[in-house]
Order: structure tokens, then C-alpha cells, then sequence
């Protein structure tokens, strides 16, 4: 008897699902838990990964590789920094990424002081969207020279980034996930 009494509980919360999920209310209720998930998968991942960005969609391609490479990235460390491509190759995330990637990332527990060849992704004052690019030297008062692969040049902000201004440096990149919030920052004009 306790069987059928748990079997029926069990098809009347599921006829109750079905029907909360029915319709467009349906698609109001799915939205909202995929952001509740979202949220937990994010909150669980700055916790493990120590930071407070685990997660980050590429929107620019300052980071790409392509025919522009051999100039932009290998000639302009060898030519500025003295670096060569050896040791340029034996860095982390050699190959760049692209738009639409998701990097994910790991922070540096308050201690950790990032190496030449690191990808850091750190904030500017007065900007929304993290920046994403290359460690390429270590200044004297600890701060960090960096630019992104695809960039031609330096830019303004690259050429002192303080450690607090780091979330943390990428570990792995997941291809084309991203997307979703690429289009997103279209939209909103870049405020995500």
C-alpha cells in the first residue's frame, strides 16, 4: 500500500510541474531557473576558483590570432621586450582565443603573484567589461605591463596594472560559449 501511496505523490508533483511549465508561464518558468542556476553554478566556482570573476565571455578580439600574429604578437615582444618565440610558445594559452569564448579563471588567493606569459583578466576605473590580455613584463613596484596579442601597440592602461586590480588569470578556455553574453554586450552598448 505505501507503495501506490508514494507512486501517486510522485505523478501529482509531477502533473503539477508539467502544468506550471506549460504555456508562456512556462517559458517565464524556465527563465527564471536557469538564472537561479546560473547564479549558483557562478556563486560555486568563485568560491572553488577563488576569485570573484570565475567566468568571463570574450567580447573583443584583442586576444586572436591570425595572420596579423607574426607582426603583432611574436615581432613586437621580440623587437620591445627581447622575448624570443621559444619562449613566447612555451607561455600559457599560446594560441589566444576568440570572441565568444568563455575563459575560465582562477584568482590568486591574495598571495600569488602572477608570471611573464600569464593571461590576467583585471579591471580599468570607468570600464564595465574586464580586460583580458598578456602579462608581458613585471614592474619594479610589482605592478604588471601587459597587452593584449592581436594589439598592434600598447594601450595607456596596459603599462601598469596593479594587483588589485587583477581577478585572476585564465586556466582553461571553453570555446564558443560565450556567445550568448557577446550578443548581450551588443545590445546593452557593453553594460553586462
Amino acid at each position: 500500500m505505501a507503495g501506490h501511496e508514494e507512486e501517486f505523490k510522485e505523478k501529482s508533483i509531477k502533473q503539477k510541474f508539467d502544468k506550471l511549465t506549460e504555456g508562456w508561464f512556462g517559458y517565464v518558468v524556465y527563465a527564471v531557473l536557469g538564472i537561479i542556476i546560473a547564479f549558483l553554478v557562478n556563486q560555486t566556482l568563485a568560491y572553488g576558483l577563488s576569485t570573484d570573476l570565475p567566468v568571463v565571455a570574450v567580447v573583443s578580439s584583442s586576444m586572436e590570432h591570425d595572420s596579423s600574429t607574426a607582426v603583432n604578437h611574436y615581432q613586437w615582444l621580440e623587437k620591445n621586450m627581447g622575448y624570443t618565440k621559444e619562449q613566447i610558445d612555451s607561455w600559457p594559452i599560446k594560441d589566444g582565443f576568440l570572441v565568444g569564448d568563455l575563459p575560465i579563471i582562477q584568482g590568486a588567493n591574495g598571495n600569488q603573484n602572477y608570471k611573464i606569459g600569464d593571461v590576467i583578466v583585471y579591471s580599468i576605473p570607468g570600464q564595465s567589461v574586464p580586460i583580458i590580455h598578456r602579462v608581458i613584463k613585471i614592474n619594479s613596484d610589482g605592478s604588471y605591463m601587459t597587452k593584449g596579442d592581436h594589439n598592434p601597440t600598447l594601450l595607456p592602461f596596459e603599462t601598469s596594472v596593479k594587483p588589485e586590480q587583477v581577478h585572476g588569470k585564465v586556466i582553461f578556455i571553453i570555446p564558443k560559449l560565450g556567445y550568448f553574453k557577446v550578443i548581450v554586450s551588443k545590445l546593452t552598448g557593453g553594460v553586462v
